[in-house]
């Protein structure tokens, strides 16, 4: 198959794909290319607001690549390249900038005629479930191994939490969280662990693999978490135990205007859970 023709698989990150249609042509700037595809959509504002980035498509080809900062309504957005316009109630546009090297690099100029069809208006493509196949299957055999030894439930829990970190799930929350703990400015992959919002041993088989159950944090962030000193909202604003002395925040590097940017639908779902069984207010 041509190398310039993406598969599912090859779609690592939470993308929304735009068709420009009659909007783009061979001399557009890149002003008017990234107003053309920003907006307005008739969206799920919902749907939309899981995407990481966004492709610019012409004849099935991805011309390029946007990381999405936030979505709006129609009345908020201002096009540069279309002063005269008349906003469209109910619609939405997304203010971002040109994603990274790395990123376009992988996906420019390739084409999505296998992913998309032929005259589509926009069409979300999340990251391909063969990841999620194999944490499953990962997290099964880890299970399995760890089960018969003699041990207490803390130690076997120790042991699997050691094992998940050095497989698929985490490099799955590596690559989501660009190498870096979502809550501060931790880079060094050493540190970071992939943290599950839903605990490990209150999560199902599938919720166990789910990229969605879990944040990548540096320790610190990952033992508040685990032992309920901290949550999240919905919005991603962290809400702290009263039960953790300010001293200690001070030392733990913790303050109430920290926030994880971008939480999934799927991050909220379990969230639910941490906020309700997990924190200790």
């Amino acid at each position: 198959m041509n190398s310039n023709v993406l598969k599912n698989e090859d779609i690592t990150e939470k993308i929304i794909a735009f068709n420009l249609c009659q909007s783009y042509h061979a001399n557009i700037t890149k002003t008017s290319l990234y107003d053309c595809t920003r907006g307005y959509w008739n969206v799920s504002l919902e749907n939309a607001q899981q995407c990481e980035y966004a492709f610019s498509i012409y004849k099935s080809t991805i011309k390029e690549v946007y990381k999405i900062e936030k979505w709006l309504p129609s009345e908020e957005i201002r096009r540069e390249t279309f002063p005269n316009e008349q906003n469209e109630s109910g619609k939405y546009g997304f203010e971002g900038k040109i994603a990274k090297k790395e990123i376009r690099d992988r996906y420019l100029e390739k084409s999505v005629e296998n992913i998309c069809k032929k005259g589509f208006r926009f069409k979300y493509l999340p990251i391909h479930d063969k990841n999620n196949d194999e944490v499953i299957e990962e997290t099964k055999k880890i299970e399995k191994e760890v089960e018969p030894l003699n041990i207490d439930e803390e130690s076997k829990k120790a042991i699997v939490n050691v094992r998940v970190n050095q497989g698929k799930f985490r490099d799955l929350l590596l690559k989501r969280y660009n190498n870096k703990c979502c809550l501060c400015d931790v880079k060094n992959k050493n540190f970071l662990i992939a943290s599950h919002i839903k605990p490990w041993a209150k999560s199902k088989s599938k919720e166990k693999a789910d990229i969605d159950n879990g944040f990548l944090l540096c320790p610190n962030h990952d033992r508040l978490f685990d032992k309920g000193y901290i949550t999240f909202e919905d919005d991603g604003t962290i809400i702290i135990s009263g039960k953790l002395e300010k001293d200690d925040m001070i030392s733990l590097n913790v303050d109430s205007k920290m926030h994880i940017e971008q939480l999934t639908k799927g991050n909220k779902e379990y969230l639910k859970f941490h906020r309700k069984k997990v924190f200790d207010s």
